[in-house]
């Protein structure tokens, strides 16, 4: 891909990855681990014309049958996912660094925001802040009233 200077790698993950699932944590860290993968190969393939994403589908299958109704499944045609990976590695497409979910047809892009946090400040003498400061200002610093996308743009 370097030789070339144009490259596309698209990872797969899952829901369990970005929004944890009960009895998966294994698989949740591995496929939440892909997005940090890919993050990096994203960064670092710019200057040599590659890009990497990552799609996150939802799609009937063995693994889903006995979870979702019959009318959602028969919705969820694994085959709907091809476009939206076709279009991820396509020349015209720009995108990269992006985590792509997919199903049924729909796509979306997530993404991880942050809150703006807060600065404790610090009344002793070692600058650094006591349990009770944190305390204090815990919901300042957690509050999502006006988060930070990764692109350090307000939202």
């Amino acid at each position: 891909m370097r030789k070339q200077s144009y490259g596309r790698i698209i990872m797969t993950s899952s829901g369990a990855g970005i929004y944890g699932n009960f009895g998966q944590a294994n698989y949740s860290s591995a496929k939440l681990g892909l997005i940090g993968l890919s993050n990096t190969l994203a960064i670092e393939g710019v200057k040599a014309g590659i890009q990497c994403n990552v799609i996150v589908p939802v799609a009937a299958s063995r693994l889903t049958e006995d979870i979702l109704p019959p009318d959602i499944m028969s919705i969820l045609k694994p085959e709907s996912i091809s476009p939206v990976v076709a279009w991820l590695c396509h020349e015209d497409c720009k995108e990269t660094g992006s985590v792509i979910e997919s199903a049924g047809g729909w796509a979306g892009k997530y993404r991880w925001q942050r809150s703006p946090g807060y600065i404790f400040q610090a009344q002793s003498a070692s600058m650094i802040p006591t349990l009770e400061e944190i305390q204090n200002g815990w919901e300042n610093a957690t509050s999502m009233d006006s988060p930070v996308c990764l692109e350090g743009k307000k939202r």
